[in-house]
């Protein structure tokens, strides 16, 4: 049995959507291809979803696929980690030397002379921009980059010390020559080579941009604005777009309309589905995520079942991420040894390992109500809104037939834990209760005599709480 589950491991720029594409993303991943290939037009597209959701591992597989299109002659696609450069403080530099690094991959002949002439032009360019801090970076990429433009800093400067008002002005032409140099010179690189070619043919994918601090997130999107906006370029961004609109407010106050600033650097969103349709049926991926690590982990069937069927209903009222189902089964791996091996001689009754794996998913999903369930106070309004408890699929009967929207899963856990958690004996008649609700926990009667709301942290206290994996909360 497996504590963690295994990283899949994906060489960036070769591996694909191959089989088994667990989730289908292969799907959606054509059809942002498909977008990307027939637009001119500078584009930035926003993958938006919570941390968790598979963002950047869908991103490297898409990059992969995406990058073999057409024998190999689709566009130029390039990977820039914004995280990994957050330190950095200046973008710039960071995503040029991506850029040519990508260029240069193709093979021993590549890039060509015209392509070489292209980038150290971009980067000679992007030199006059760069931060002081980073210029000594962007110079080393390439001996040859900027001879000439360090030669024409070291003027300027010797501009200012003799005429500061003579060298400000020739520092502000000097910036808007670089810039019409660098747009040329990406203009140039992001031409097809046949004329008449449309679709992109340069696509950076800019991942982790909410993880960064938000002066350093904002920055790459101006940059993207200003010197990467130029016909058949695209953009596809990671990120939580929620975050990053904190971000803004962070930036700009809390009264800024968040939502149009990033519409002025964004143009499409897409998300990754909860859903998908496979061999005509539909299916959601959590669940479809969940059986797989159960399988690749070892869980044993009386425990993998009952968290199952408890993260198929829970996810239906709450937001559940595949990160979340990845902390799940690690939680249940380091569960004590009796009741995961189930040892002949122990009776594990199904209550308590329902209670068990309520705790589990309840400290995953809701860490706010985890302490109601371990303590067993938590009242009926919360247990609705937790289960999506609706009088409607708690009612079995409707109008004398049998109502088609009840749930009998959300029901009985329902009304498991009002019982559990109300100022009841277990042996006490309570018509309000199903019949069979107090027989899931024959055993509990073999312990000394307790009320129903010391099961929770009686199951905790022997299965649970020796170990936990570290989180923020």
């Amino acid at each position: 049995m497996r504590i963690v589950p295994p990283e899949p491991g994906i060489t960036l720029y070769e591996d694909g959507f191959e089989e088994p594409d667990l989730l289908q993303r292969k799907r959606l991943g054509d059809a942002l291809s498909e977008l990307l290939n027939r637009i001119d037009d500078p584009l930035v597209v926003a993958l938006d979803g919570r941390w968790g959701t598979g963002k950047t591992h869908f991103l490297k597989r898409w990059i992969g696929t995406h990058a073999r299109r057409d024998g190999g002659d689709a566009a130029t696609v390039v990977y820039f980690d914004a995280f990994a450069h957050d330190s950095l403080g200046d973008p710039l530099p960071a995503l040029v030397s991506a850029l040519e690094e990508s260029v240069s991959r193709s093979g021993p002949d590549s890039p060509s002379p015209t392509r070489k002439e292209e980038i150290q032009a971009m980067k000679a360019a992007a030199f006059r921009f760069a931060k002081p801090l980073a210029r000594a970076g962007l110079a080393s990429l390439g001996g040859s980059i900027a001879l000439s433009a360090i030669d024409e800093l070291t003027r300027a400067r010797n501009d200012d010390d003799a005429n500061p008002s003579e060298g400000f002005w020739k520092a502000e032409q000097g910036r808007r020559s670089a810039m019409e140099e660098f747009r040329q010179a990406i203009e140039s690189l992001a031409a097809p080579a046949d004329g008449d070619a449309a679709g992109s043919t340069v696509v950076i994918v800019v991942d982790e941009l909410d993880r960064c601090r938000p002066d350093y997130a904002l920055e790459v999107l101006e940059v993207i604005k200003h010197f990467f906006t130029v016909p058949r370029l695209h953009f596809v961004l990671g990120v939580n777009l929620r975050a990053l609109e904190g971000m803004v407010r962070a930036r700009y106050g809390a009264g800024i309309d968040a939502r149009a600033y990033l519409a002025k650097f964004i143009q499409v969103t897409l998300d990754l589905p909860d859903e998908f349709d496979d061999a005509d049926q539909q299916k959601r991926a959590v669940l479809v995520y969940l059986d797989h690590l159960l399988g690749e982990m070892g869980i044993p069937q009386h425990v993998a079942d009952p968290l199952r069927e408890q993260v198929r209903i829970v996810s239906r009222a709450n937001p559940v991420s595949l990160r979340d189902v990845e902390t799940m089964v690690s939680s249940v791996s380091l569960a004590s040894v009796e009741v995961l091996e189930k040892p002949m001689h122990v009776y594990l009754s199904e209550g308590e390992i329902l209670v068990m794996v309520d705790l589990v998913v309840s400290r995953t999903v809701r860490p706010d109500l985890h302490p109601k369930f371990l303590h067993a106070s938590v009242t009926t309004s919360e247990l609705e809104s937790y289960l999506g408890a609706t009088e409607d699929v708690l009612r079995e009967e409707s109008g004398g037939q049998r109502n088609p929207a009840h749930d009998p899963g959300i029901a009985w856990r329902y009304h498991t834990w009002r019982y559990l958690s109300r100022n009841v004996r277990f042996k006490e008649d309570d018509p309000d209760v199903p019949e069979g609700i107090t027989f899931q926990f024959p055993s509990f009667s073999s312990r000394p005599p307790r009320a129903p709301w010391d099961m929770p942290m009686d199951v905790h206290r022997r299965w649970l709480d020796l170990f936990s994996f570290f989180r923020a909360t």
